[in-house]
């Protein structure tokens, strides 16, 4: 286990599991998603609304790995689409927030091939509050938008300046953060 502490994230520990792939197996799933239609008409006149259908294919890994001592673990992954076969050397990793319990799988990497997989979505989580980040870019929009255009002033392009260089320096620095952090994940040996 090793504790990291981003800069604009609560800390979280990252463990991981190395062994031996014993089996492994993968599976797909569609999700079809749609909506419109319908619509009406009157006196011979009318109208329908499109019709927008879109769908995501999630890809479901599953590992058994043994390790050295002998341990057996299942894991069961999603969009991952790992590339991995009996006999492969395997390390997965999954980051649990500081005061939680549990967490989520975000990387795997094979030794035997030198490949590593993440999960950038689960990665980016830790370090990173997407929600504050999206508050902070819409203040700023709307502030600056009120100084240059609604003639707000020169008080309100400030703030709304400083509000879009506060998000883009947190959103910099949580890059290098992963970056970093990717960069100890392909380095990691497994032993």
């Amino acid at each position: 286990m090793k504790t990291f502490r981003p800069s604009h994230q609560n800390e979280f520990s990252l463990y991981s599991f190395t062994g031996t792939t014993e089996e492994s197996g993968k599976s797909m799933e569609t999700q079809v998603y749609g909506g419109g239609g319908g619509g009406g008409t009157y006196q011979g006149t009318g109208g329908t609304a499109p019709v927008s259908i879109s769908s995501r294919t999630i890809v479901h890994d599953q590992l058994f790995l043994v390790s050295l001592e002998g341990k057996e673990r299942a894991f069961q992954l999603q969009d991952f689409n790992l590339a991995a076969r009996k006999g492969n050397r395997l390390s997965v990793f999954w980051g649990i927030p500081s005061g939680k319990d549990t967490g989520h799988y975000i990387a795997v990497k094979n030794h035997s091939t030198d490949q590593v997989f993440y999960h950038d979505k689960e990665v980016s989580k830790l370090f990173l509050k997407s929600w504050l980040q999206g508050i902070l870019l819409a203040a700023g929009v709307v502030l600056l938008l009120s100084g240059v255009l609604g003639g707000a002033g020169l008080i309100y392009t400030a703030l709304g300046g400083g509000a879009l260089f506060f998000a883009w320096k947190r959103w910099d620095t949580a890059k290098k953060e992963i970056a970093n952090f990717k960069a100890e994940i392909s380095s990691f040996s497994g032993e």
